[in-house]
Order: structure tokens, then sequence, then C-alpha cells
């Protein structure tokens, strides 16, 4: 699999030969703005490889933490998860201020 990097402006101009490059060159295309990342264009098959790829890695560790926490019972938990998404919460609300 080859990468290949290009500017916004060339990604417009040649948009269809990039799309048939991923599809059938089997690239990977970097579409830089201002020299900056900006998007990527991969195949179907990439794509779906990443879902499966990304889906795996969730439940191993949902499963981790799962294990992890095997000894708190379903309150504690809870309650854990609350007093956390309460200081997001503030901490938010201190920066709005």
């Amino acid at each position: 699999m080859t990468n290949v990097t290009v500017s916004a402006k060339q990604a417009r101009d040649n948009f269809s030969d990039l799309l048939g490059r991923v599809r059938w060159g089997e690239e990977i295309v970097m579409i830089e703005k201002k020299g900056r990342p900006y998007g990527v264009l991969i195949s179907p098959s990439e794509y779906e490889r990443y879902k499966k790829i990304t889906k795996e890695q969730f439940f191993k560790t949902t499963e981790q933490i799962q294990k992890r926490n095997i000894r708190f019972s379903e309150k504690e938990v809870l309650d854990d998860v609350t007093r956390s998404v309460s200081k997001v919460r503030q901490k938010m609300y201190d920066r709005e201020k």
C-alpha cells in the first residue's frame, strides 16, 4: 500500500483520478491544506478493515475495564461516574465565565 500526499487544490483538481488510485491502486491519499493534514482518502476495503480493527479494540478495552472494576458495585461505579461528569461540567462552566 502506497501513501501519497497532495494539496487540497490538487485533490480538488484531480478528484476523479485520486478516487481511482485509491480504489484500484490501493493507495492512501493524505490531503493537506496549508501544509497541514486535512483529510484522507482510503479504499472501501481499507475502511472496512479500519472499522473491524476499531470495533475489536473497543470490545477488548471494554473487557479490560470490566475485569479491572469487577470488585466495585454498580452503585459505586455510578457514583464515581456522576462525580467525574460533575467535575467536567464545572470546568466547562468555569471556562464560559
